[in-house]
């Protein structure tokens, strides 16, 4: 079902009820709220949907500048993404949820946590950059430049190489082609926006780190080049309930290429620190 808030955000309910039986704020499930990443939207999602919304209310929404929601301001900042997810948690009337963060999600979902803390059950940081390397910063800094200039085409052939292993690329061109066509139809000046706050986002707010008390889950993939273990155990350290877990063999696509193992580790974490 397409769903709206009266700010235009475009987001999505699944629950173990029938949707139209319960008020999201009503329903007994602990509720689980999803951010894709960069130039893509909440469909990347599907296969946690379907392995989850059995046991929990799932709550997935579009990025501004992403899918169906608004366009991205000239001025966005990761402050007015933050934002966004309040009005959508206040619009549903949900007092407290299970954040889980890709990405850029991830970056969203992390000062989402320190300005809205009291609103979290527990914080997921998948694939996510933190302090990257000079070298990082100059290769991402790169991207950003290539990306205002040409826009989603930009770089993408070697964004896909970056993602994916080369077996599942090789095993699931129809969905890599669908991927590739996705990422193109974004709006060009949106996608650019949204690129720079990634490209520049990584330490947005680190000096308050500690203000994120729920039970936090920090991971990425053995093999992902630009939200590396590295970053993931760096970042685990500095939130003093973090734990941080690296999947194996995994580059940075984990939700789509490791779907199952996404779902399961999602599953444990999340049943830990349900209410």
């Amino acid at each position: 079902m397409t769903l709206f808030c009266p700010n235009g955000t475009h987001y999505q309910v699944f629950s173990p009820l029938r949707t139209d039986q319960k008020h999201p704020s009503e329903n007994p499930y602990d509720t689980l709220v999803f951010i894709h990443g960069v130039g893509l939207d909440l469909t990347i999602w599907r296969n946690q949907v379907a392995n989850l919304q059995a046991k929990y209310q799932i709550i997935t929404y579009d990025l501004l500048g992403h899918g169906l929601s608004p366009k991205a301001p000239s001025d966005l900042e990761l402050r007015g993404l933050t934002h966004q997810l309040n009005a959508l948690l206040e619009y549903l009337k949900l007092k407290k949820v299970h954040l889980i963060g890709f990405s850029l999600g991830g970056l969203v979902a992390r000062i989402f946590a320190i300005q809205f803390h009291h609103k979290l059950q527990s914080l997921t940081l998948m694939n996510s950059v933190f302090n990257r390397s000079d070298a990082l910063r100059r290769i991402i800094l790169k991207r950003v430049t290539e990306v205002e200039k040409h826009g989603p085409s930009a770089n993408l052939e070697q964004a896909l190489t970056r993602w994916f292993s080369n077996l599942y690329t090789q095993t699931h061109s129809d969905y890599i082609d669908q991927l590739r066509a996705q990422v193109l139809a974004n709006n060009k000046t949106s996608y650019s926006r949204c690129y720079r706050l990634f490209g520049e986002g990584d330490n947005a707010m680190h000096e308050q780190l500690s203000l994120i008390t729920c039970p936090t889950l920090v991971t990425t993939g053995e093999l992902d080049p630009g939200s590396t273990p590295a970053m993931s155990y760096e970042l685990a350290e500095k939130i003093s309930s973090a734990t941080a877990i690296i999947l194996p063999d995994a580059r940075h696509m984990m939700p789509v290429e490791h779907a199952c193992e996404v779902s399961a580790l999602l599953h444990k974490f999340v049943a830990a620190n349900s209410r």
